[in-house]
């Protein structure tokens, strides 16, 4: 059986390989350029309220049980009545710097709602029913450089839009 005769010119050239390399390198540069930045911390958390309560307007048609919103200026909870209002989550308010309730056409003093459910127990301000019905609000978040409102719709979902 004869073997093939090896070629001095077999393989790559040094010039070649690092072509090769600079390709790829400008290749993942431009990847990495085109990436999507992250949303900012502000309106991450907001997206993050607005789910919360979506959940738990969800939430409520599924298990049949009344879930109600509770706040202060720097905290959510949100309740779960099963004879007596139970905290089913929460979520502090870090990078949201001011918080305006207005609830069925009335604003809302959350500093002293704040002050007077450390002395009692104050029933929720949202409410969510087992039909989907959702207590009418608006509720506005603002952030540093921007601010959100969020309401329900008239399916009772809440949407979140850019205050002007």
């Amino acid at each position: 059986m004869a073997v093939a005769p090896l070629h001095k010119d077999a393989g790559f050239t040094l010039v070649e390989i690092l072509c090769v390399l600079a390709l790829l390198g400008l290749t993942a540069g431009l990847v990495v350029l085109n990436l999507p930045k992250p949303a900012p911390p502000f309106r991450t958390e907001v997206q993050s309220v607005t789910t919360l309560l979506n959940l738990a307007a969800r939430q409520s048609v599924i298990d049949g049980k009344s879930r109600g919103i509770d706040m202060t200026t720097g905290h959510l909870d949100i309740l779960a009545y099963d004879g007596d209002w139970i905290s089913d989550r929460q979520q502090d308010f870090t990078d949201i710097y001011d918080v305006e309730l207005i609830v069925e056409g009335a604003e809302i003093d959350l500093g002293a709602r704040e002050k007077k459910k450390e002395k009692s127990d104050l029933p929720p301000l949202i409410y969510f029913d087992a039909t989907g019905n959702v207590t009418p609000f608006t509720l506005s978040l603002e952030g540093r450089d921007e601010s959100f409102i969020l309401s329900p719709d008239a399916r009772g979902r809440i949407v979140m839009e850019a205050a002007e």
